[in-house]
């Protein structure tokens, strides 16, 4: 079996599809558990609501930000792209936590009217932010193959 092929949509299908692989449990293809997963995920959702401690300098993110934006935005499915350090998640990862600290992110973020600044890409309109952290959360949860 593949990595799935997901697309969402909003905020809310990431939730259902979380909840779902909770309920039925899960194979996986990649590395992570669906704890891991959703500590990744939610390290960035967090910085996008709450401001990221790790920030590039202004003038990386200034003369950098865009194109790298571009290339994330292109090739996010590929395996094995890199990641922060800071923002992988422990074996150990206690999956309870992770997975309600995520949903709560979720809600969050459904309703906010602003974020704050990438680390890397500086600052994105809640449009760009949401694609981003769909297609993130489609990447991530497609390595976890739903059982029969």
């Amino acid at each position: 079996m593949e990595k799935r092929k997901l697309n969402f949509e909003s905020y809310g299908e990431v939730t259902q599809e979380i909840e779902s692989l909770e309920r039925s449990g899960y194979e996986i293809k990649g590395k992570w558990t669906l704890g891991q997963a959703c500590a990744h995920l939610d390290y960035y959702y967090k910085g996008s609501l709450d401001g990221f401690e790790h920030m590039f300098p202004w003038i990386v993110r200034f003369l950098l930000g865009k194109p790298a934006l571009w290339w994330y935005l292109r090739v996010r499915d590929k395996e094995g792209n890199p990641t922060a350090p800071h923002s992988v998640p422990a074996e150990d990862v206690d999956d309870q936590k992770a997975i309600a600290d995520i949903k709560d992110s979720l809600r969050r973020l459904a309703t906010a009217d602003k974020l704050h600044p990438s680390g890397l890409f500086g600052e994105l309109t809640l449009v760009k932010w949401k694609e981003m952290h769909l297609g993130h959360a489609a990447h991530h949860l497609g390595f976890l193959v739903p059982k029969a």
